[in-house]
């Protein structure tokens, strides 16, 4: 009887081990809220901005030189207003929107600091599965959309490479003083562009990952 008890015991004691077996990182992350937060924030940057600019290499170049006296404090109004020309929105639309992106890219890395130290091939593994086990956001970024007027098959690498891009321009005083320093701490531009520049890493990876 002690040897069937000890058994039953052990048996039992599995079963349960096996049941709270804890969920792998891909399995956390693709309920994570965070994830689709940035990607659908992307999205929304890309879709405010004007047609000319997306497709315009030579404006891109312009608003690189903006955003680097926006963050020198040297710009003028002028210039202010120019980036409007440029994106097709106000400034502060333009600003808030790539806020938002930003503050879900820093939820993503602060959730899980794991996936910075990853390398990028790893990350870009570790994130396409994540996806793969949502079946609404793989549904989602696998159907035709259209941005700014234009149907596209497969859109959403390109649209994320365009908010990493605006992200790391914007990285620094003009994206820190639109977010609250009660929701991340901002000693100084430094660390803002460094909590920026680690979720734009994951941002490029989750581009790498995304099904098409």
């Amino acid at each position: 009887m002690a040897i069937v008890f000890a058994v039953v015991l052990f048996t039992g004691s599995c079963s349960k081990e096996n049941k709270l077996a804890p969920a792998t990182l891909e399995e956390k992350i693709a309920k994570d809220a965070s994830l689709k937060q940035a990607i659908e924030s992307a999205t929304d940057l890309y879709q405010s901005l004007s047609k000319t600019y997306v497709q315009n290499p030579a404006e891109s170049a312009e608003l690189e030189q903006l955003a680097a006296k926006i963050n020198n404090k040297t710009a003028t109004a002028q210039d202010f207003s120019r980036v409007q020309q440029i994106t097709g929105v106000s400034y502060d639309v333009f600003i808030e929107k790539i806020r938002n992106f930003a503050l879900a890219l820093n939820n993503l890395n602060k959730s899980y600091p794991e996936l910075s130290k990853m390398k990028q091939q790893d990350l870009q593994k570790t994130l396409s599965k994540a996806i793969e086990l949502n079946p609404e956001l793989k549904n989602s970024l696998g159907k035709a959309t259209v941005i700014n007027g234009r149907t596209e098959a497969c859109p959403l690498r390109d649209i994320c490479n365009l908010a990493v891009t605006l992200t790391k321009l914007f990285a620094g005083d003009a994206i820190c003083t639109a977010i609250s320093v009660t929701t991340i701490p901002v000693v100084g531009g430094l660390l803002c562009s460094l909590v920026l520049s680690l979720g734009a890493g994951l941002l490029t990876a989750i581009c790498n990952a995304l099904p098409c």
